[in-house]
């Protein structure tokens, strides 16, 4: 399996744009991932516009740092779609011209409470359609469109996942499956990913406090670096190897309790002293 780092938290804070320095503090993030002993990068669609016009350019950055860009993530969805496809699009043709695999896609995130919230089987529905659509698109460019079951979402909890995945083509959309984001909405990591195992294409590795009470303001401030919380990344591991993936294992950290650098330095060494990757 191959290791990665997504290096948004370098250049952006979790809701707002990209920093006013863009290029630099993206690099900056490919220097440090690099030094770390990370081989792969992924990072948000907003990183599109800095280099769409020349994407040799962003290529010679990765090239420079022996990185690989594995993936953009197609971030928030909006509601005007034919935007949202549009962005989708360009954002392939940048993935397609670094040789990556894969696009994440999720649902529009709320950020009122109550954070936990029924099925709804409508919203379920459309959101298949429109990322149908952008699967439709990403095949195009041999691009897989990955569905990222993500807290706040309309697609988080396991009754959600599994009607999304029930209407929708496995030949169009994939799953990221992020050990975090799955334990938060109540799963075992090990037996979700087994679950969903032959649907998996892509992976997020991070860690969660086991406190349900804290950051009850903000649950996804519970994330942690690997090896700081409750997952068992060893089965998490050993289940992936059972289903035969090949894919890319990919180290996220949305809020680092102390810098980018020294969270992705400790997951690294979690990865390469514990699970031996």
């Amino acid at each position: 399996m191959k290791i990665g780092y997504t290096v948004w938290s370098w250049t952006k804070d979790e809701f707002s744009g990209p920093t006013d320095h863009g290029k630099r503090d993206f690099e900056q993030a490919l220097k440090e991932v690099s030094y770390l002993g990370y081989n792969y990068v992924e990072d948000f669609n907003f990183i599109v516009p800095l280099f769409e016009n020349n994407p040799e350019e962003l290529k010679q950055l990765l090239n420079r740092y022996n990185l690989e860009l594995v993936n953009l993530y197609h971030t928030y969805y909006e509601d005007e779609v034919n935007k949202y496809l549009d962005l989708g699009e360009r954002t392939c043709k940048i993935l397609q011209y670094c040789g990556a695999k894969v696009l994440n896609v999720q649902g529009n995130i709320w950020k009122d409470q109550p954070f936990v919230r029924s099925l709804d089987i409508e919203a379920v529905k459309m959101y298949a359609d429109v990322f149908t659509k952008m699967g439709e698109i990403s095949q195009k460019y041999d691009i897989t469109t990955c569905l990222h079951p993500h807290a706040h979402t309309r697609m988080f909890h396991e009754d959600e996942i599994d009607c999304f995945l029930s209407i929708t083509d496995r030949n169009l959309i994939g799953l990221t499956m992020d050990t975090a984001h799955t334990t938060l909405a109540g799963m075992d990591a090990v037996k979700a990913f087994d679950k969903y195992g032959d649907r998996i294409q892509y992976v997020h590795l991070k860690d969660l406090d086991p406190d349900p009470e804290a950051h009850a303001d903000w649950p996804m401030n519970r994330f942690l670096a690997l090896g700081q919380g409750v997952i068992d990344f060893k089965g998490v591991i050993k289940v992936l190897k059972k289903h035969n993936y090949k894919g890319v294992l990919c180290v996220e950290l949305d809020c680092p309790l102390v810098c980018n650098f020294e969270s992705a330095q400790y997951s690294r060494r979690y990865i390469k002293d514990v699970l031996a990757l």
